[in-house]
């Protein structure tokens, strides 16, 4: 308990302090998602560019709410992070619950999950649980659908829930099932729910696994409201969804060791030669090794039980089940789109229930071996778990980026009498600035081809230069002339005024890019 209370008030100073100096690219144009629609009222915004998903399965989904009551975007998706991170608790709660897990476990498996095991803008922390958090409902859903299908059991589980609790859990499942086949399309009831369904419909081959015609409206209704959530996707998708192919033949044992090396590294299991063994830091990620380690072990003895028939493992393999599933996929199919590494981020769909399922073994254990065998085992775990979270949180505390330098510049840029301010070559910061500061229009100008550089979230009218209005500044790093950006005849026509950080800032009241002045 102590364990998780001092878990959750890090996840609050975290999501509660000043996110504008947690941005990154992918934060920032997921809050400036969420400003267009709730200024404009609506969800689906007309000649939208969206991103690989239309982002309602992220914190958007309650922070469009919040923002709607409180004005301030950072603060609504502090409390929709936070409100998200109460509803994990809620449904991982119920289901330890359910399996008669004992009181301290629960809050150690809840302290495990909910923790930053790595910072960074596609990691575990900034996925589920901070900032954009863009698989904290994909993640969700399995968790969601093994406590319907436990809660709908009117077997073995029937006096664990009332009527109500059983109705409203399934309420929030196919609510949140709809909410990411909308936003994301099949990908969550492919990574998240077939696993789970596969599993559950090979138990009925085992003859000691019978049929619960109880829970067949849980999967009837998964169906329909996945298809319609699918339906509604193709209708509103504004974005282009990724490709990717099988992987070739000579590249499989490679991409299957990346595989799992991706799965250390989705615990922020970095393995870059840098940390010395014998230190602080050497045995916090000897223990995190140890720990995934330990997953896989105790992973291969819940399949090998559950292939034997043994009681009551029908029910544990589907906290299991999800993370083999799409370890399989990323095995076997090219996901790298590109890059040199394993996206390791499509992991996290099955980390939370994976982590659900290794709360419920070490229950398993402690309850079929006495006291006098247990006790030292104990002690090492909370040992082992209180260093391995602490290190996590010091670890991203250290690595938590610090955007003020964007507070800065905007703040510089409020002082000026223009209307769009255009950053040279620096789309980061551009779309940075965009989050904090909607008093003015932002863009990267890119001076190779006199353009404007965007790639997702943004309205097609903002690559035309005439969206933007005629007083603007130029900003380029002031090591710089401004005739390396643009034409000397433009360049005459603006005005140096000041500096702000790295940026030189020169303005005018003339926006010489329109096409109007272009051909003036």
């Amino acid at each position: 308990m102590i364990l998780f209370t001092i878990n959750m008030s890090g996840i609050f100073y975290f999501n509660l302090s000043d996110l504008r100096l947690s941005l990154d690219p992918d934060f920032a144009t997921v809050v400036y998602h969420l400003r267009e629609i709730v200024n404009k009222g609506s969800l689906v915004l007309p000649n939208w560019v969206a991103t690989t998903s239309m982002e309602f399965d992220s914190t958007l989904l309650f922070a469009v709410p919040f923002y709607a009551l409180t004005g301030n975007e950072f603060l609504s998706v502090g409390l929709s992070d936070l409100l998200i991170v109460f509803i994990y608790i809620y449904a991982i709660w119920n289901i330890l619950t359910a399996l008669h897990v004992r009181i301290g476990v629960r809050f150690l498996t809840l302290a495990v999950i909910i923790t930053p095991y790595n910072y960074d803008w596609l990691d575990y922390f900034k996925m589920l649980f901070f900032a954009h958090a863009n698989y904290s409902i994909k993640a969700l859903v399995p968790i969601m659908l093994v406590l319907c299908l436990i809660a709908f059991d009117d077997g073995k589980f029937a006096d664990c829930f009332s009527k109500w609790k059983r109705i409203s859990f399934l309420f929030i499942y196919l609510s949140l099932l709809f909410v990411t086949c909308a936003s994301t399309g099949i990908y969550t009831v492919v990574c998240g729910v077939v696993p789970i369904l596969f599993i559950n419909i090979f138990s009925l081959w085992k003859k000691r696994y019978a049929f619960t015609e109880s829970v067949f409206p849980v999967w009837a209704m998964s169906g329909i409201f996945a298809t319609m959530g699918i339906f509604t996707y193709k209708l509103i998708y504004t974005g282009h969804s990724p490709s990717s192919s099988f992987i070739k033949i000579e590249n499989f044992w490679d991409n299957m060791k990346d595989v799992f090396v991706g799965v250390f590294q989705a615990f922020g299991i970095l393995f870059t030669g840098s940390v010395p063994l014998f230190s602080k830091m050497g045995l916090f990620y000897l223990l995190k090794i140890a720990f995934v380690i330990a997953m896989f072990i105790v992973t291969a003895l819940v399949i090998y039980k559950w292939l034997r028939g043994a009681d009551n493992y029908n029910y544990y393999v589907s906290f299991f089940s999800v993370i083999l599933f799409n370890m399989l996929i990323l095995i076997v199919c090219d996901m790298r789109a590109g890059n040199n590494f394993i996206p390791y981020r499509y992991l996290f769909v099955g980390i939370p229930i994976l982590l659900t399922g290794m709360g419920i073994m070490l229950n398993r254990y402690l309850a079929t071996h006495n006291n006098k065998q247990i006790m030292p085992i104990m002690s090492l775990v909370l040992l082992a778990c209180s260093y391995m979270l602490v290190g996590n949180f010091k670890v991203t505390n250290d690595n938590l980026m610090d955007k003020d330098y964007i507070v800065d510049m905007t703040d510089y840029f409020s002082t000026l009498d223009v209307d769009t301010v255009f950053i040279a070559d620096d789309k980061d910061t551009a779309l940075m600035c965009k989050a904090v500061d909607d008093s003015k229009n932002y863009a990267c100008y890119n001076s190779e081809d006199e353009s404007i550089t965007l790639e997702i979230n943004y309205y097609k009218d903002e690559k035309d230069f005439d969206y933007y209005g005629d007083k603007n500044v130029i900003a380029i790093p002031y090591y710089n002339k401004l005739t390396d950006y643009v034409p000397e005849h433009i360049a005459d026509e603006y005005e140096y005024v000041g500096e702000t950080r790295w940026l030189a800032c020169y303005v005018s009241d003339t926006n010489f890019f329109k096409d109007g002045e272009k051909n003036s």
